[in-house]
Order: structure tokens, then sequence, then C-alpha cells
């Protein structure tokens, strides 16, 4: 079950930041509100391994579906911004222009956009990274009610406000003072709504969906995955974060198995269950025990039984033989930048480990040389070769055999 963060925010200074922390089955695990900005400081904490999506009022958000001259493709997207020049009140650099799905009407092909001020959309960014909250989804909070039938209007009640959904792209916020004129513009044939309604001018026919009340923001939480749309794009993609496990296996498969093998020996500790572990990471698995015994046949439901045999067969060589060997060889790789190893082979008679290494420079093999002499061991050094932007070659460890 993952717990995922939503975060609803206002430009108004008198509205609260509205916060939900639910699960993926849809079960509230919390939920409250902050009354301004600053205090998003409170939610370091719980967006901290936990997916988070921002909700931006409506009221900050203008969608809009323009028609084009010919199917949208990527010359009409650099020019977009000059065709709606005209459209704007105000300079069109200074409006981020977020891009939504492709369509038609009237057999035109059109594109559906959004237009959010710039500087304030890069300032509430700032402020999320500044208290570490990286959101991946930024999406408008009333295009997250349901999408109803033609002309039918749905709407929820929050903190005064009036979230309103007319159709697939056509989402605003309205107020109490002036909203019944803008209901009455609209001339909606119908409006659905998720919270009582009494307030609601009665301009059309008002449909109560009762067994739907709830927290506004689980309601608009149920439709988040359903929506494509997201505001992170263009100059505020978000940035892309390599998981810590991909980054751990990828900094050397090799070295790090060894390690781990060396580790659940000598201090007798479980071999690693590889149940769970995402697609990915049982691949490379599979490639490691490859690599390090490479005569081997691997069955893959029976791979933690061949590892833990292998390691028994290792730990009972004389005087350690590999592990030893390993373990000085592990400790120098943690020291050393730039210094890949890409093969390993054991000799049990000579009591040998030869490692293939690919290095930046032919500096690094000297290095390394000097560090496993200072360990006592003896080290040989083969050919080595250029290889593109690295260097290639072969380090000989030899203990007492």
């Amino acid at each position: 079950m993952t717990e995922k963060l939503l975060i609803r925010i206002d430009q108004s200074a008198k509205q609260a930041i509205h916060w939900l922390v639910y699960s993926t089955d849809q079960q509230i695990i919390a939920s409250g509100e902050y009354k301004q900005l600053s205090d998003l400081a409170e939610l370091t904490e719980k967006a901290q391994g936990r997916e988070t999506s921002i909700l931006l009022s409506a009221s900050m958000v203008q969608l809009k579906t323009i028609e084009l001259p010919t199917k949208w493709n990527r010359k009409l997207e650099q020019a977009l911004p000059f065709m709606l020049e005209e459209q704007l009140a105000c300079d069109v650099d200074e409006v981020f222009i977020a891009i939504g799905e492709p369509g038609t009407k009237d057999d035109k092909p059109t594109i559906n956009i959004a237009l959010c001020d710039r500087v304030l959309l890069a300032e509430l960014f700032a402020v999320l990274e500044e208290h570490q909250i990286f959101a991946k989804h930024v999406v408008p909070d009333a295009l997250l009610l349901p999408e109803l039938a033609e002309n039918e209007l749905a709407v929820v009640e929050l903190d005064g406000q009036w979230l309103c959904r007319l159709g697939a792209w056509h989402a605003c916020v309205i107020e109490p003072s002036w909203g019944a004129d803008y209901l009455h513009a609209l001339a909606v044939e119908r409006i659905s709504h998720y919270s009582p309604a009494d307030a609601l001018p009665e301009v059309a026919p008002k449909v109560a969906k009762e067994a739907e009340y709830e927290l506004p923001l689980a309601l608009l939480a149920k439709n988040l995955t359903n929506t494509a749309f997201n505001l992170r794009q263009g100059i505020f993609a978000a940035k892309k974060s390599t998981p810590q496990w991909w980054k751990d296996w990828q900094s050397g498969l090799i070295a790090a198995s060894v390690a781990l093998f060396g580790f659940v020996a000598v201090q007798g500790i479980q071999v690693v269950k590889l149940k769970g572990q995402a697609e990915e990471v049982r691949a490379e698995a599979i490639a490691t025990y490859q690599q390090a015994f490479p005569n081997k046949r691997v069955r893959e439901a029976l791979l933690r039984r061949q590892i833990e045999g292998e390691l028994k067969a290792i730990s009972a060589t004389k005087q350690g033989g590999f592990l030893d060997l390993a373990d000085k060889f592990v400790s120098v790789y943690s020291q050393v930048k730039d210094f890949q190893p890409e093969t390993l082979r054991y000799d049990h008679k000579r009591n040998e480990l030869r490692i293939r290494v690919k290095a930046k420079d032919f500096q690094v093999f000297g290095q390394v040389k000097t560090i496993l002499e200072q360990k006592g061991l003896t080290v040989q050094q083969g050919s080595l070769n250029n290889d593109g932007d690295a260097v290639i070659g072969e380090i000989r460890l030899r203990g007492d055999v």
C-alpha cells in the first residue's frame, strides 16, 4: 500500500492550505490545513517517502482551447505564444503556457492549453523546494472533479468557495458574492453537487451526490490518476531523481555484490531475500551471479540456494582465500574514484584473484596498486589499454598459498 500526499494551494491570503495523506486504495490517513504558505514547513516530514501532488486553485490557472490552422506539431508549439498575444491582457512573456491534449472542433484541429503567471509559479516551486517538498504533479484543483455529461456542471464547496467543472476542459472557482452571475452566464442544464449546496444559487436543477459527500480533497484525489495533464512541463518540468537503490547498484554491481556476499559469509547473516524486489533488481542479481560464477548455470527459482552454496564453498578455502582477497580489494574500491571492476576470476590453486578493471586514467591503476601493496598483498598489473575516455586493464592479487 503506497501513501500519497495531496496539497491544495490558493494564491489568496484568505484561503488556507489544505492537505491530505491517503493511500492508493483511497483510505484517508490524515488531513488538515495551514493558514499561510510559510506553514508548508510543517509538511516537510509528511512529504518524505510519499509521492506528492500539488493542486493549484483553478483561479490561478486559465484553461483555453485554441483553434489551429493545421494539425498540432512542434512548429505550432513554438509559434503558440505569438498566436496568443492578442488574447492576453499582459505581456506574453509573463505567462507560462502548459500544453494539454490536441483535439478537434467542427472538424478543425485544436489544442488545450493552460495559462499561469510565470513568476507566481516559479516562486511557488522555489518555496516547495526550500521546504524539501518535491511534487511531480501539479494540476488545477477543479479539473479533478468528475467529468459529467455535456452541459452538466460538477461542483464542490471548499473553504467558502465553489470549485466547478464543465466538460473536459473548463474549470473555475467562484465566490458566493458573484457566483450567481457566472453560473447564469454558463447556462448549464443541471448542477451536480458533491457537498451540501443550500447556498448555491438556483440557476439550474440541482442533483445531490450524497453518496459521494466526503472531504473535497478526497474527492479530487480519486481522479488524480485519471488526469494526464500536468503543469510540471517545459521550464517547470520535474527533475528526474534516481532511486537510491539504483545508484548503489550502478556504482559497481560486482564489487558491491562481492562485499555483500563476503559480509554475509563472515558475519553469518542470512542471504538478502530477493522476493519482493523490483524486476530490474532481480535481473541485476542474476547478471551479478553470472559474472561472479561464469561457468555456473543460473536456476532462477533456486538462485538463493546457489548463492549460499557458492559462499560455503568459498568460505571453506584455505586461509580465507577468496574472501580475504575480496575483502581487501573492496576496501580499496571505496577509497578510489573513477575505478570500476568489470569481471572477477579466482584461481584456488594459486590463491590468486584476477580483476578486469575500467578506470579514468593510468594513474588510477598506480594508486590502487600502491594501496593494495600496503595491505600486504602481492600485486601484479597487466597490460593497460585505452578504451575511448577510459583505460581497461587487469590487476592480479595473490595471497598466501
